[in-house]
């Protein structure tokens, strides 16, 4: 199930980065054409500004869908949000590959940002579902195929981009994610709602064990399952606040963990999307760069000298897929009780989505005026403070219920606090 589900949410946020990215000639040669049929010329630059947009517009998208995103799952669940969300997506997707048949791109960048403005929520939501349909073993196994979705996404993309498969007729390519999509969502109506939602904001106990015995098995220790979640209820019970993730403390913690742990991801993004420019400058040929650039999203799946500069991203990128990637893009929904978890991740994901454009915009500029010096400014320095950060104040996660792992939040403690009264949580009383 978390294979699916991460390929479907990721289907439009990879697939469609990494394609229109190989494809780029065909971009250019689209927007140039275009332009010409309504009597405007277009230089080079107007050209790559136009495309900028195209490509930027989705994290702007991404910030206002962070707002508007954590109402739909919390009020009407998350199967319905998770099947509006991907329907939306899906359409901006319809909208995209039918702009290009017109000589209207202002069309194709609208399709763009539709899909952007849902991403937040569908990330969420996907999320969301490893954790609140599976037990605190298996929650951090299914949390880190988020990104292993992304990588399979982006390398589908990169693929079919390419000038011999899809690269040269865009309509098609921009359209392969439709059928998927539609694919998807019939999966999404097969599925139940989870358990926990179920449990502590319905509280309907009959359907919580009807979809735990859907996603767990029917076992004897479903009725104390569905009782443990009642610890989380309590804190369900308090009335909820956007701004409470800043005015408390433990959830202001928790939303600064969740960020520090997203800019361990920030060279990612420029890497995935930059990576033959990094390495034409360091002097590796345009064959290897390109070569290059799609093994590193072969290293994604499977887990200065200028071929150690190489060979440094290619560590980093093996890095991430094995394990700094997906534990970085599902901590933060692990550290809040249930109704601030669909608003944590969508803060958390749109501060990081302006952190990506300030990087992937500042990069190139400066690797041309002060070279390669600045990948310590931009990425080093501040990926080396934010794992001092973590080291000393994230709490251990791993086979702890969210109730438990808040309270050490608010504890201010890596582990569980024992007392001397035995406590089958592990937990101070």
């Amino acid at each position: 199930m978390g294979c699916v589900l991460s390929c479907i949410t990721n289907l439009f946020s990879a697939f469609t980065h990494t394609s229109i990215n190989t494809a780029v000639d065909e971009i250019d040669k689209y927007l140039e054409e275009s332009y010409k049929q309504r009597g405007v010329t277009m230089d080079d630059g107007k050209i790559s500004l136009i495309r900028g947009i195209y490509n930027s517009i989705y994290y702007a998208g991404q910030v206002l869908g962070a707002v508007l995103g954590p109402h739909l799952p919390d009020k009407y669940g998350r199967k319905k949000a998770y099947i509006a969300t991907t329907i939306m997506m899906t359409l901006s997707c319809v909208i995209q590959a039918g702009a290009t048949l017109t000589i209207y791109p202002e069309i194709l960048i609208f399709g763009r940002f539709v899909g952007a403005l849902f991403a937040p929520m569908n990330d969420a939501v996907m999320l969301l579902y490893c954790q609140e349909t599976s037990t605190p073993k298996m929650r951090g196994v299914l949390n880190s195929l988020f990104t292993t979705g992304y990588s399979v996404m982006a390398l589908l993309g990169m693929i079919l981009g390419m000038k011999g498969v899809l690269g040269r007729d865009l309509t098609v390519l921009l359209a392969v994610p439709v059928p998927l999509g539609l694919i998807g969502c019939l999966y999404l109506f097969y599925l139940q709602e989870t358990p926990k939602f179920l449990m502590i904001t319905k509280q309907d106990k009959t359907a919580a064990m009807k979809s735990l015995e859907f996603y767990q098995g029917v076992k004897e220790e479903n009725d104390q399952i569905l009782n443990g979640y009642l610890s989380e209820r309590k804190e369900e019970e308090e009335k909820s606040s956007y701004f409470d993730l800043f005015t408390q403390p433990h959830l202001r913690k928790a939303l600064i963990l969740g960020n520090a742990s997203l800019i361990l991801a920030l060279p990612f993004f420029s890497f995935l999307l930059s990576s033959t420019y990094f390495m034409g400058k360091i002097g590796i040929s345009d064959h290897t760069s390109q070569l290059a650039s799609t093994l590193i999203a072969v290293l994604l799946i499977l887990a200065f000298l200028k071929y150690l500069a190489m060979g440094g991203i290619f560590g980093y990128m093996l890095c991430f897929g094995l394990s700094l990637g997906p534990i970085s893009f599902s901590i933060d929904s692990e550290l809040v009780p249930l109704q601030y978890r669909s608003s944590t991740i969508c803060l958390v994901f749109s501060i990081n989505s302006i952190f990506v454009v300030i990087t992937n915009v500042a990069v190139e500029p400066l690797m041309e005026t002060i070279g390669s010096i600045s990948i310590l400014f931009l990425f080093v320095i501040p990926c080396l403070l934010a794992v001092i950060y973590l080291y000393f104040s994230l709490p251990e996660t791993k086979d702890y219920e969210t109730h438990q792992i808040v309270q050490m939040i608010k504890d201010g403690v890596k582990h569980p606090i024992v007392t001397n009264q035995h406590n089958t949580n592990g937990l101070k009383v």
